[in-house]
């Protein structure tokens, strides 16, 4: 599956991922989603301005990631595709 950033500047391939996770900034302003390959090079995927809406993104992630491994073995369920685009606020 691959994921495009909230800016539109970044695809990444989630089968290239170590972690995805949430993280606040120091200021403490905001969320960010942020992976790390297998290289420990990280980045953000998206910024909230929340840890529940952040929390809520990470679930569609995940919840897209498994549709889409379902849907490759044959036993499709919920939306299927195999692109996710990061949502804004």
């Amino acid at each position: 599956m691959i994921i495009v950033s909230q800016d539109k500047e970044k695809i990444v391939n989630f089968d290239n991922l170590t972690q995805l996770y949430i993280t606040q900034d120091e200021e403490e302003t905001a969320y960010f989603i942020r992976f790390e390959t297998v290289y420990s090079l990280y980045d953000d995927l998206g910024e909230y301005e929340t840890e529940e809406r952040a929390k809520e993104v990470l679930q569609e992630i995940t919840t897209r990631h498994e549709n889409w491994e379902n849907m490759k073995v044959g036993q499709p369920s919920g939306i299927c595709l195999p692109v996710y685009e990061m949502p804004e606020d």
